[in-house]
């Protein structure tokens, strides 16, 4: 009976966005186990329940194709063997945060198998959270890319493992492949530990912001960790931070490199880590607006310097 099904799994439907649509749910492998009592996960299943879970994240997403519709995947270790072609509007694909969530390291895991891309968003108004994204030995591509298509994505409360991974820049954790429009990356976490592609780039974006992010590279360098390329316009880093250890170095936190619009880039509000070359770099003067940055000093007594050019 729908009342008691809504009834009874409160606690799960309490976490789930308000929406018009059909929520299908994924189990993490084909036995599950839900308030202590175990089931089969198929993707011959609708979906429709917790207890009637599909087995693959990809059925989920093939089956979300009205605006509105949620994909959720059940806390543990989920894996694909093919990229998850998001290509329908106005879905959202999220994990179960259990309250807030620990952005850090969200419950729901998500790792490809194969050499792709683990997500490629082609449509408008994607929302994906409370997921981490593990690289693995087969990783070759960005963990998540979108094409000029996926205006309004919003990306929240999610991490992305760069170190797992063999270290190669074609690896990025969140790559623009298109001019998208109003993009939001929000309160996510970046852990790196070598020579991978960027942790986001913003090349082509308009009117898009990345604010509240945590960026740590733990061992290697890191060439550039946000990259802005040609036509990237409007581009908000707010309040995001970067922590550098001792056996790490990062050459450009924010590298303007192919820049090309005139205060397309601001960023404002942002600590960056002592271990690196330029903390903003590759810009020209008038392409970059700057308000209240600082550069870590290692016990330094000012708290940090100012950032007040492109150096």
């Amino acid at each position: 009976m729908p009342g008691t099904f809504l009834t009874r799994y409160g606690s799960f439907w309490g976490f789930i966005p308000q929406t018009g649509g059909t929520v299908f749910w994924v189990a993490p492998s084909a036995s599950y186990t839900v308030e202590g009592r175990s089931y089969s996960a198929s993707d011959g299943n609708d979906g429709l329940s917790p207890e009637r879970a599909l087995l693959t994240v990809g059925r989920g997403v093939d089956l979300a194709v009205n605006a509105g519709d949620v994909v959720v995947l059940l806390p543990g270790a989920h894996t694909v063997a093919t990229s998850i072609a998001t290509d329908s509007a106005n879905v959202t694909i999220m994990g179960l945060p259990g309250g807030r969530g620990n952005y850090l390291f969200p419950r729901t895991t998500l790792a490809m198998s194969a050499v792709d891309q683990t997500m490629n968003v082609t449509a408008a108004g994607v929302e994906i959270a409370h997921i981490a994204f593990l690289s693995t030995t087969s990783q070759a591509s960005a963990l998540i890319d979108f094409s000029d298509a996926a205006d309004r994505l919003y990306i929240h409360d999610c991490s992305f493992d760069q170190f797992t991974a063999t270290a190669a820049t074609t690896i990025l954790g969140i790559d623009a492949i298109g001019a998208a429009n109003y993009v939001l990356i929000d309160h996510c976490y970046w852990s790196c530990d070598g020579a991978f592609g960027a942790n986001i780039d913003m090349t082509a974006t308009l009117d898009s912001v990345v604010s509240n992010c945590l960026f740590q590279q733990s061992a290697g360098t890191l060439a550039a960790s946000i990259t802005v390329g040609a036509a990237t316009d409007r581009l908000l880093i707010d309040h995001c931070t970067w922590q550098i250890t001792n056996a790490a170095a990062v050459t450009a936190c924010v590298d303007g490199t192919g820049a090309t619009i005139a205060s397309g880039v601001t960023v404002n509000y942002c600590a960056f880590g002592d271990r690196n070359t330029v903390p903003i770099d590759n810009f020209d003067a008038a392409e970059c607006e700057l308000a209240e940055n600082y550069e870590a000093g290692l016990g330094a007594a000012d708290g940090g310097v100012l950032i007040t050019a492109i150096t």
